[in-house]
């Protein structure tokens, strides 16, 4: 009951003051929690999910972006719920997107350097639960690695 009620709010917040939608709202609270998994959301970390949300999303303000990046902080810190964002996930995104949030994750993750048992552990849960098979997350993962370098 009480982590409907965060995630309403938080929701509700995001609709009143940030032109991002909720889909991207649920993307990124994902990242967050891929950056909070291992207790240290660092610089690395917040940096690489703002530029994510500036390459993939084409969100250029940037008092937007730290607006809807504290709301998810918040909302994770408030209410850690996997499931829900990735129902919301694995039903408003197609297979090709679903990959995307992977690879995505996979880079927050990497970005520090260290790949830690929890964070590789959080992006196989998240894979099963929207439905990307091994072969396509570690696909993904490849990716990230390829392309970390242009996010640094």
């Amino acid at each position: 009951m009480f982590k409907s009620f965060f995630k309403k709010k938080a929701s509700n917040e995001l609709k009143k003051s940030s032109p991002i939608d909720d889909n991207v709202f649920t993307i990124v609270c994902v990242l967050v929690e891929a950056a909070l998994v291992d207790n240290n959301f660092g610089d690395e970390e917040k940096n690489i999910i703002i530029k994510l949300l500036q390459k993939q999303y084409k969100i250029k303000n940037i008092e937007d972006i730290n607006g809807i990046l504290n709301k998810a902080v918040k909302a994770c810190n408030e209410s850690s719920d996997l499931i829900t964002y990735t129902k919301k996930i694995k039903q408003n995104w197609d297979i090709e997107k679903r990959i995307e949030v992977i690879e995505m994750l996979w880079k927050v993750c990497l970005v520090d350097g260290v790949l830690e048992p929890y964070e590789d552990m959080l992006i196989r849960r998240i894979s099963g639960l929207i439905y990307v098979d091994d072969k396509n997350r570690n696909l993904a993962k490849k990716n990230a690695i390829k392309k970390l370098d242009n996010y640094k």
